[in-house]
């Protein structure tokens, strides 16, 4: 669990630098496919689950570059730091 934190830590600071969601969500993506499979999920559910994190880890990083300032970046990244964590 604390891995995962680090981890999502790692990527807002790599949307910092590059201002570029759809790549966070890509590294995120393919590191979560990488350990399911790794970890003996079958490939069509981590194909579907996969999909699935693209397209939320893809509004998660999109919205922390959108609103960079303030309370609602704030918001959005500890919001996505809980969901993350479930």
């Amino acid at each position: 669990m604390i891995l995962k934190l680090i981890f999502l830590f790692a990527l807002v600071q790599l949307l910092y630098k590059t201002e570029k969601p759809f790549l966070c969500s890509g590294v995120y993506t393919g590191i979560v496919f990488f350990i399911g499979v790794m970890t003996g999920v079958g490939l069509v559910n981590m194909l579907i689950v996969a999909g699935i994190l693209f397209t939320l880890a893809s509004i998660y990083f999109w919205l922390l570059n959108e609103f960079k300032e303030g309370l609602a970046h704030w918001g959005i990244m500890l919001g996505g730091l809980v969901i993350g964590l479930i």
